[in-house]
């Protein structure tokens, strides 16, 4: 039985996939558009015919990632907190938002209590495990203002590299990331939607030596049991092609590869579905090195650029975080990661769905930085 409901619920207001309805949505609410009549910036697409190695990617990379911090600034009023979380996942403190006319770091804008639609945290019951006050984030399925899933906001900052001791405020209190992190382990077991991808990637990354702990129904829980739990989901069924599921697992599977856990039960469970969905999707890509639209499920393409920058964006993310080292340099993703580049030099001045943009911008800075640490030989 558990001891309390701990989630802060809202009536679901459309469907979690991303699909070209919600693209509609996101754009009527305040998509990632572009500084109106911004400086004549320099083309990363021009140099993409010359992009044919590992250090012209890079160079390639870097200013696409330049050109879409600098000249794509969210505002405070026209946008939501949903986008800035995912802006987050790709720029971290390096993130820009628009407060009465100025930009400022938008993460230290909303931890130290600024105003945003979505941003709803509150205080809730102690933790037994820690006697601090627990951190309940609001959920309102499918939404595009606030979190729409579970943990999904402490996903995505918990890969932002922040200290656990960072301070956010809520309410009239000063807590801690780590005090969001323990509540989320704590009330894990009250997940109405058993759906726990933002949730493995927040604990991989907040907590790396929990691998068990006691949540808040008094029942130990494991990380292995989560993951083989979703590993077991119908992908093609999940948000966004299966890709958040999927990256869950893929942090899930580097945890392993780290602590040095063999891989067997709920953790091989893991491994096998992050390795078959690689694939499956570099069976699956299209010849001008974009992913399918249709991502695990068939190939496929799409006539309109948001679509195709959102499911090769999220797509990219997944891979440049799940595949080995070695891999990352084979042809098949290096034309990936050039098309992706093109394909939003081409968006340049349009506005677009931030959800696709910024996982889009997230995968090609995992990317880069992994191809760092391959050069270094780490």
């Amino acid at each position: 039985m558990l001891m309390f409901v701990s989630l802060h619920l809202r009536p679901k207001r459309h469907s979690s996939a991303c699909t070209a309805a919600a693209i509609v949505f996101c754009a009527a609410l305040g998509g990632c558009q572009s500084k109106s009549d911004p400086k004549p910036p320099s083309n990363p697409a021009q140099e993409t015919r010359q992009a044919t190695d590992a250090a012209s990617i890079a160079a390639l990379i870097d200013k696409t990632l330049e050109y879409n911090r600098s000249e794509r600034v969210l505002s405070v009023d026209r946008n939501a907190a949903w986008q800035v979380a995912h802006g987050a996942v790709a720029y971290g403190k390096d993130l820009k938002l628009q407060v009465e006319g100025k930009e400022v770091p938008a993460l230290d804008y909303l931890f130290q209590g600024g105003q945003m639609r979505g941003w709803e945290l509150s205080t809730g019951p102690v933790l037994a495990s820690t006697k601090r006050p627990s951190v309940q984030a609001y959920v309102e399925a499918g939404s595009y203002v606030g979190q729409g899933h579970v943990d999904q906001f402490l996903g995505y900052l918990s890969q932002a590299a922040l200290p656990l001791d960072t301070p956010i405020r809520v309410e009239d209190q000063t807590l801690t990331l780590e005090d969001w992190g323990r509540s989320a382990q704590n009330q894990l077991p009250n997940n109405p939607y058993r759906e726990y991808s933002w949730t493995l990637i927040a604990l991989t990354n907040l907590f790396p030596n929990d691998v068990t702990w006691t949540a808040g129904d008094g029942n130990p829980w494991t990380l292995e049991s989560v993951a083989e739990f979703e590993a077991k989901q119908d992908i093609a069924e999940s948000p966004c092609g299966g890709m958040h599921r999927l990256m869950g697992l893929a942090h899930t599977v580097r945890y392993c590869r780290n602590r040095q856990i063999p891989f067997q039960g709920g953790w091989l469970a893991a491994k096998q579905t992050v390795d078959q969905a690689v694939e499956t999707i570099r069976r699956y890509q299209n010849t001008d090195g974009t992913f399918s639209a249709n991502y695990t499920v068939r190939p496929g393409t799409s006539a309109d650029l948001s679509t195709r920058i959102g499911t090769t964006g999220h797509t990219l993310e997944f891979l440049a975080y799940a595949l080995e080292p070695q891999q990352l340099q084979e042809p098949w993703m290096e034309r990936a990661v050039v098309r992706l580049c093109e394909l939003l030099q081409s968006a340049s001045q349009v506005e677009l769905e931030c959800g696709g943009l910024y996982h889009g911008l997230s995968g090609l800075k995992i990317y880069r930085d992994r191809l760092r640490n391959v050069e270094s030989g780490r």
